[in-house]
């Protein structure tokens, strides 16, 4: 081995696990004498493992300004144009995938205090495609994340675009302040082309949505068939986004279950967010045993959270079409906020068959009469239609 490893928390790692990395398909990292220290991406190729003890830490050099782990990528810049935070799309060739990678282990400090700050709040972009995301996995077939825990990301902890046949599980965010404020700092992100996955057994609170699906972004295309089940929080943005913003980058066949936590803005969404004169889709899509209330926004330093109305625990923007939406077990015990409703589908959303079963609030707030269910929407079909009215 040319480089030597150190772990010190002095000297720079990067060369000699990257080259443990080019060396073999299974790296383990032994415990470091305090932590591992990185300057560049670590690049995984093709049929790897790398594990690192659960508890050891690697850490993103002060001033380093890029991601800390991604999959091999060939660059291909004769395309490109200027799409900011998902700029790997048209950096990066789409038909160079790679295949059968696994992470395990280890703290990921991204120590975004050092860093640049968030490109999203500054409008600041570096021309070498700095976006403050921690993990980058784009055309990936076969993928698996477990065991880790991630700390202090600028944006996205976690960003999957093209990803398919993947899990994600035992995954626990360590957010502490932001980078500049406490904003744009998902868990697991997935843009579209994302399908076949389980998310499985999150932790900590994230200062946006803990798990996003928003098919729009990145590659744009349809996100299908992924499993979301365990997310346990507190204080935290959301537990799950689920975005659309037209038929052709649809979210289907989504099952959500055993979410435990409170939130500052919803539990779970249905949105279009984004501008293209269609309407979004979302088809088959369950939700089961949902546990949860309202929290504090006075709890955390955010900065233009969006608040043109207040959303429910679980929510349905207007402009987007859902076809079976079942929503079951949801209990809701609130104690902040007993202005806003547990269920809310708002004007301009259609709904074709929606089931709900098993639903309760329970209000220990001082407003008398909180909101069950707040329908402005169109729904066909529905077993609680007295609910409705």
């Amino acid at each position: 081995m040319e480089n030597l490893l150190y772990g010190d928390g002095i000297h720079d790692d990067t060369a000699a696990i990257q080259e443990l990395i080019e060396s073999g398909c299974e790296v383990n990292l032994p415990v470091p004498k305090k932590h591992y220290l990185i300057s560049r991406p670590l690049e995984l190729h093709s049929n790897l493992k790398l594990t690192l003890p659960r508890f050891a830490e690697i850490r993103l050099k002060d001033g380093s300004n890029c991601y800390m782990l991604k999959n091999a990528m060939v660059e291909d810049r004769k395309n490109r144009i200027d799409v900011k935070l998902f700029d790997y799309v048209n950096r990066y060739c789409p038909d160079m995938p790679c295949e059968n990678i696994e992470v395990c282990g280890g703290i990921w400090n991204f120590n975004n205090k050092n860093q640049n700050p968030n490109p999203l709040s500054c409008g600041r972009y570096e021309p070498e495609g700095y976006t403050g995301l921690c993990f980058l996995f784009y055309n990936v077939k076969n993928l698996r994340l477990s065991s880790l825990t991630l700390k202090d990301p600028v944006n996205f902890a976690v960003t999957l675009d093209k990803v398919s046949y993947f899990k994600v599980d035992n995954i626990t965010f360590d957010f502490n302040d932001g980078n500049l404020y406490q904003s744009n700092m998902d868990g697991i992100h997935l843009c579209g082309n994302c399908n076949h996955g389980s998310i499985e057994n999150l932790f900590g609170t994230c200062y946006d949505d803990t798990v996003a699906m928003n098919a729009e972004e990145g590659s744009r295309g349809v996100i299908s068939d992924v499993t979301v089940r365990g997310i346990y929080t507190e204080n935290a943005y959301s537990a799950v986004r689920l975005l659309s913003a037209s038929p052709e980058c649809a979210v289907r066949n989504i099952h959500i279950s055993d979410v435990h936590g409170t939130f500052y803005h919803f539990g779970i969404c249905f949105m279009p967010f984004y501008t293209t004169g269609k309407r979004g889709l979302f088809e088959n899509i369950t939700i089961n045993n949902m546990y949860g209330g309202k929290s504090s926004r006075d709890l955390v330093k955010f900065y233009k959270v969006h608040q043109y109305r207040k959303y429910a625990l679980v929510d349905v923007e207007g402009g987007v079409d859902v076809k079976n939406l079942a929503i079951r077990d949801l209990h809701r015990r609130e104690f902040v906020d007993g202005e806003v409703p547990t269920l809310q589908f708002a004007k301009g959303a259609v709904i074709e068959n929606l089931t709900l079963e098993n639903i309760t609030a329970e209000n220990f707030t001082d407003k008398e009469n909180m909101p069950f269910i707040v329908n402005k929407a169109e729904i066909n079909g529905s077993n609680a239609e007295e609910l409705l009215k």
